[in-house]
């Protein structure tokens, strides 16, 4: 294999065989119980000596080189490894709903883990508020659409009554641009 192939092979391997034994030593290593101390910054000699023992991983055949049925092999170990994380992971969630160990999940069971909507006891005052713009106590039908019409008329920029197809794209951009912001 050529000098350019080698580097080529090297850095697949990096690439693909890394993650593979990263989440292998994820999954064996113990769980710390309390925070950790704080780890020394990667060093260029740790780099090497990790993507080192990656490629040896990789090389099956103890040649020195890659080849793409080595390459393909690790990374069909590396998908394998996530899945089995995915399914523990899957079997047990599961376990956690299933509150009486009978392998369904109920209606009830599953409503218990699910988040439960809040009613606001005082919502309809919120809105009351905000829609009575004369704090008479009542929200008149202007004071209703006032809202509404104060939106679409600043939505609708040529002013002819309708809102065109680039004038919603327009505001849509602008949420979306808005939201990132948040």
């Amino acid at each position: 294999m050529s000098n350019n192939n080698f580097i080529l092979g090297l850095a697949v391997a990096a690439a693909l065989a890394t993650p593979a034994f990263a989440t292998v030593a994820q999954a064996q290593a113990p769980k710390p119980a309390a925070a950790a101390p704080a780890q020394n910054p990667p060093s260029r000699a740790t780099l090497l000596r990790n993507l080192g023992t990656s490629f040896k991983a990789v090389d099956t055949n103890g040649d020195g080189t890659l080849n793409i049925q080595e390459v393909n092999a690790a990374e069909a170990r590396r998908q394998q490894a996530m899945i089995q994380q995915v399914q523990t992971r899957y079997t047990q969630e599961f376990s956690k709903l299933d509150t009486d160990k009978n392998g369904q999940l109920s209606l009830a069971e599953f409503r218990a883990m699910a988040p439960q909507p809040k009613y606001s006891g005082n919502a309809g005052q919120l809105a009351l508020q905000k829609l009575d713009k004369n704090k008479d106590g009542k929200v008149s039908a202007d004071e209703y659409r006032a809202p509404m019409l104060a939106g679409f008329d600043q939505m609708d920029t040529n002013k002819d009554g309708t809102l065109s197809q680039a004038e919603r794209q327009a505001q849509a951009a602008k949420t979306a641009q808005a939201q990132r912001q948040n």
